[in-house]
């Protein structure tokens, strides 16, 4: 961590000291510049940012929420490991909490709201065809956090929103090694919006369900949890890329 980040500082506290802060490192992690279980030395963050310790403290806490940093022994702060366990395990919830939500939203969709999800897949297009993952992956959020607001439940988009962070680290990590063409990660939200524009909550609950788990079965280990561990040890090991 040597690059110097300059924080404008001003009489608005370390509140926003920390924010910008959180920003940053989110930024390092998701796109895999510090990785899974690296230490997160608050004095040298500090440093690397010209502030005190006391917003990089708060910053990791804020991480900490976010499922992307984990405290040990209530002293050190590392990087979250990116287990495909877990990650096997958080996209099984998702689904969950997005099909109950698209069957609601499906009930109340409009064919403007169906407009503005057509115009997240082109954006998400654009940036695959750029490759663009980091923007692809903003715009793929998006689409799926207007599902759960459309549902018009904010218990849906409270389950919701602590899993951005992780699918976003997981995403843009791994989805490239999956899709050739970044713009095909694009297409696969098309049958959601088919289904949504015929008003079927049924045929999209299904269709935004195989869409969540479609990169586990790109992997091949989808119900397989032995093969989830040994594709986890690869990832560790030399071998960097799952084989299917």
């Amino acid at each position: 961590m040597t690059e110097d980040l300059r924080l404008i500082k001003n009489g608005t506290v370390s509140r926003s000291l920390a924010n910008q802060i959180v920003q940053r490192l989110r930024t390092e992690i998701i796109h895999g510049k510090l990785a899974p279980g690296e230490r997160l030395v608050e004095l040298d963050i500090a440093r690397r940012m010209g502030t005190s310790q006391g917003p990089v403290r708060e910053a990791l806490q804020m991480l900490e929420r976010d499922g992307l940093v984990e405290r040990r022994a209530h002293t050190a702060s590392f990087v979250a490991p990116l287990s495909f366990d877990d990650m096997y395990e958080l996209f099984k919830i998702r689904s969950l909490v997005e099909s109950y939500a698209i069957r609601r939203a499906a009930q109340r969709i409009s064919d403007a709201d169906c407009d503005e999800l057509d115009a997240l897949v082109s954006q998400m297009r654009e940036a695959g065809q750029r490759g663009d993952i980091v923007t692809l992956v903003e715009r793929d959020m998006a689409f799926h956090r207007w599902l759960c607001e459309r549902s018009g439940s904010t218990t849906l988009v409270q389950m919701w929103m602590p899993l951005y962070s992780q699918i976003q680290r997981f995403v843009v990590q791994n989805h490239p090694q999956h899709f050739r063409n970044l713009a095909d990660i694009a297409d696969t939200h098309n049958p959601i919006v088919a289904a949504l524009r015929k008003r079927k909550p049924a045929a999209a609950a299904r269709a935004v369900r195989e869409h969540i788990m479609l990169i586990w079965s790109l992997m091949g280990h989808r119900n397989d949890p032995k093969q989830k561990r040994n594709l986890s040890a690869r990832r560790t090991g030399s071998d960097t890329r799952p084989k299917s």
